[in-house]
C-alpha cells in the first residue's frame, strides 16, 4: 500500500523547495510506485535574500538530498559558521566588555568530568578569571581570528569540529529548485484563489488562471498566511506573544568595504534597547537586521537603529520590514495537509532555528508516514512532538532574556521583571541554581539544544550555581588546571592549523 501517490506543495522559498528536494529523494526512489510531486508558487520572488544562519543539522539534510557541498559556495554565497557571538546581553556594555560566545562544539569529558565542571571547580575557588567560552572549549578560538572550522582539504560535510552555514536564503531555494526539478519535481507559477475542503481535508486548490490542482497530500508553504492549514482547515494557532516579545524585524544587506575583507565565521547578535541586531557575513555582502518589539519601538526607530549600526557601509537594497507571528499551529499535520516553515510556526531567529524546524518536520513526517492516508495515531504523535519541540525552543530563546542583568530600557525591564517564565524553564533555572546542567535534566523528546548549549548561555551571563557545586570538594584543583591547560594547547593548535574563512571560501569557489 502507498498512502500518497501525489503531493502538491503550495508555496516556494526555502520551505517549499527543501520539502520538494527532500521528499523526492527519500520517497521517490521506487520506479514501481512513482511519486508525483508538484510545487506551485507565486512569481513574487526577490533577487537578494536575507542572510540566513543555520545549525549543524543542515549538513545531514543536504547530504541526504545529494547536494555537493561546493555548490553552496558557488551558488548560495555560503560561508561557514562556528556559532554565535552575543554582544551586550549581560549588562548592556560595549562589545569588547560585554560579550560571550555560543559555539557548536560541546564541552568534552576529560579526567572523568566535563570541562564545565573543571572550569566551575576553579572559578568558585577563585583560581581562574577566564570566561568559560575562552577556557573550556576549543571552537571559540576561531572566532577572534575569523577562521574556518574546516581545513582546506576537508572532505564534503566533514571537519574536526561541528559547523553550520551562513547562506543567501533565496539562492539556497534556487539551488534546491534546480536539484528537485532535474529529478522530476513539477514546477509552475500561480496564485491560489480558492481551497476546496471536504471531510478528509483538502480536496483541491484553484488558481487564478482557472487551474484546479488535486493531490493526495498537500504541503502548505504559504508563510504566515497559512492559506491551507489556517484559512482552509482552521488549525488553531498557539501564540508565544506573552513569552517572546519581539514581533517585528527590519532587514537590509550591506556591501563589503573590500572584496577580500576578512569574513567572520560566526553570527553576531547584539542586544539593543528593544531587541537585538544581527550581522551575518556572506561571501559577497553582510546580511543585517533588527529584531524588535513593536510595543517598545516604532518601525522608524528600528530603521534608524539599523542605519546607525551600518555607519558608512553601503546598503545593497531597500530595507525590508517583516511582521512576525511567534508561536505554532496546534496541529501542523491536519488531515491531508502538512504545514512547513512560517505556515507551521515561527520562533524568533536568535539561535538560527528557522531552517532546522523545516528539516525536523520533514524528517518526523517521514518517520510517522502511515500505511494508509486515514491512519491517525502517527499524525497525532507527530503533532505532539512538534508542539513539544516548539516549547523547547521557546524556553531556550526566553532564557537569553530572563537571566540578563539589563534594566536600562522598558523592553529589558519587562523581560526581566514582568514576563512570566513557563514552568518548564523555571524548573530548570531552579535546578541549575544548585548544580551544573546535565542532559538528563532536560528530558526533551527531540532536543536540539542540550546541557552544553544551556551552559554557554548561563555562564556567559554569569548565572551560575549560587553556592557552587558539590563535586568541587572531591576534585583537586590541580587536575582541573591541567585539563584547562590541555584545552588551551588545543586552542592554540587549532588557530595554527585552520585557514581563514576568506581563504576557505576562495578555495571552494575555485
Amino acid at each position: 500500500m502507498i498512502p500518497y501517490r501525489s503531493i502538491l506543495i503550495v508555496g516556494g522559498g526555502t520551505a517549499g523547495w527543501l520539502a520538494a528536494a527532500y521528499l523526492q529523494r527519500v520517497l521517490g526512489s521506487n520506479p514501481e510506485l512513482p511519486l508525483q510531486i508538484r510545487l506551485v508558487e507565486s512569481l513574487e520572488i526577490g533577487s537578494i535574500g536575507v542572510g540566513e544562519a543555520t545549525v549543524p543539522t543542515l549538513l545531514t539534510t543536504l547530504q541526504t538530498i545529494g547536494i555537493p557541498e561546493s555548490a553552496l559556495f558557488t551558488q548560495a554565497d555560503a560561508t561557514l559558521k562556528n556559532g554565535i557571538r552575543f554582544n551586550g546581553w549581560k549588562h548592556g556594555g560595549s562589545a569588547s566588555a560585554d560579550h560571550f560566545d555560543h559555539p557548536f562544539d560541546h564541552p568534552i569529558q576529560l579526567a572523568g568530568h566535563s570541562t564545565m565542571l573543571h572550569w566551575m571547580n576553579l572559578r568558585q575557588r577563585g583560581l581562574t578569571e577566564q570566561a568559560f567560552d575562552e577556557a573550556g572549549v576549543v571552537q571559540t578560538a576561531l572566532f577572534e581570528t575569523n577562521q574556518s572550522p574546516k581545513f582546506l582539504n576537508s572532505p564534503d560535510y566533514q571537519a574536526p569540529i561541528t559547523y553550520a552555514y551562513h547562506l543567501d536564503a533565496i539562492k539556497l531555494a534556487a539551488l534546491l529548485r534546480k536539484v528537485a526539478s532535474e529529478r522530476g519535481v513539477q514546477h509552475s507559477y500561480g496564485e491560489v484563489t480558492e481551497v476546496e475542503v471536504g471531510e478528509e481535508g483538502i480536496q483541491a486548490v484553484r488558481l487564478k488562471d482557472g487551474q484546479r490542482l488535486t493531490a493526495d497530500l498537500y504541503i502548505d508553504c504559504t508563510g504566515f498566511a497559512g492559506l491551507l492549514i489556517g484559512k482552509a482547515l482552521n488549525a488553531p494557532w498557539v501564540s508565544y506573544a506573552d513569552s517572546l516579545l519581539c514581533d517585528r524585524a527590519v532587514a537590509c544587506p550591506i556591501a563589503h568595504r573590500d572584496a577580500q575583507q576578512p569574513l567572520r565565521s560566526y553570527t553576531t547578535a547584539t542586544a539593543r534597547g528593544a531587541g537585538w541586531t544581527w550581522e551575518i557575513d556572506l561571501q559577497s555582502r553582510t546580511g543585517t537586521g533588527y529584531v524588535y518589539s513593536s510595543a517598545h519601538c516604532s518601525d522608524d526607530e528600528a530603521l534608524a537603529t539599523l542605519r546607525q549600526m551600518h555607519g558608512s557601509a553601503i546598503p545593497m537594497a531597500e530595507p525590508r520590514l517583516l511582521k512576525m507571528r511567534i508561536g505554532h499551529r496546534a496541529r501542523m499535520w491536519e488531515k491531508n495537509c502538512l504545514a512547513l516553515g512560517l505556515a507551521g510556526g515561527f520562533i524568533e531567529p536568535l539561535e538560527s532555528t528557522g531552517i532546522y524546524l523545516i528539516e525536523r518536520a520533514l524528517q518526523s513526517f517521514v518517520d510517522f508516514l502511515p500505511a494508509t492516508a486515514s491512519a491517525a495515531q502517527g499524525r497525532n504523535k507527530f503533532n505532539a512532538l512538534m508542539a513539544d519541540l516548539y516549547d523547547e525552543l521557546r524556553d531556550f530563546i526566553l532564557l537569553h532574556y530572563v537571566i540578563s542583568g539589563r534594566r536600562d530600557t522598558p523592553f529589558w525591564r519587562d523581560y526581566t521583571e514582568e514576563v512570566v517564565i513557563p514552568p518548564s524553564l523555571q524548573e530548570l533555572l531552579d535546578l541549575w541554581d544548585e548544580k551544573l546542567p546535565h542532559n538528563t535534566d532536560i528530558q526533551r523528546k527531540q532536543s536540539l539544544f542540550v546541557a552544553g548549549n544551556y551552559f554557554y548561555i548561563l555562564a556567559g551571563m554569569g548565572r551560575l550555581p549560587s553556592k557552587g557545586i558539590g563535586q568541587s570538594s572531591f576534585l583537586a584543583p590541580a587536575i582541573s588546571q591541567d585539563v584547562l591547560a590541555h584545552i588551551a594547547r588545543i586552542r592554540a593548535a587549532a588557530v595554527q592549523q585552520s585557514p581563514t574563512m576568506r581563504e576557505f571560501t576562495n578555495k571552494m569557489r575555485a
